[in-house]
Formats: C-alpha cells, sequence, structure tokens
C-alpha cells in the first residue's frame, strides 16, 4: 500500500499517523475504504477524501474530519 500525500501534503490520522491507500475507516455500522484525496487548496479549506463504504457500490467524496483526518503540509 501507498500512502496519500499530494502536492506536499500528506494524509494524517488523529495519532499523526499517515494514512494508506485502501485502509479501512471505521464509522458507526460500518466502514469506509480510503483511495485517495486532494489536499486543501486555500487556507480555509480542509481538502477531501475519496473511497467507498465497504457494503455498497460507488465512491464517494467527504471531508477529511468525517473521519478524524486531516491534511498537513510537509
Amino acid at each position: 500500500m501507498s500512502y496519500i500525500h499530494a502536492n506536499g501534503w500528506q494524509l494524517l490520522d488523529n495519532q499523526n499517523n499517515q494514512v494508506e491507500v485502501g485502509q479501512l475507516i471505521d464509522y458507526p455500522d460500518k466502514k469506509f475504504e480510503l483511495s485517495g484525496g486532494s489536499p486543501p487548496h486555500k487556507p480555509s479549506s480542509t481538502g477531501r477524501v475519496y473511497g467507498s463504504w465497504t457494503d455498497t457500490e460507488g465512491s464517494r467524496e467527504y471531508f477529511p474530519t468525517v473521519f478524524g483526518l486531516r491534511w498537513v503540509e510537509y
């Protein structure tokens, strides 16, 4: 697996661990599989994360804070 990063930003969880493509995120009563994301494009943005719920088809886009994630510059 590879870590999710782009344009000098990396995606971290609430314990400051790098997040990987394919990582499963626990959400009440279901799981979300991350496939990537895009970092913030301006200071007031939080960026986005992409993936799909393991119990449904199709991909979705969310704010990273929904899953306790955040983009940080490195």
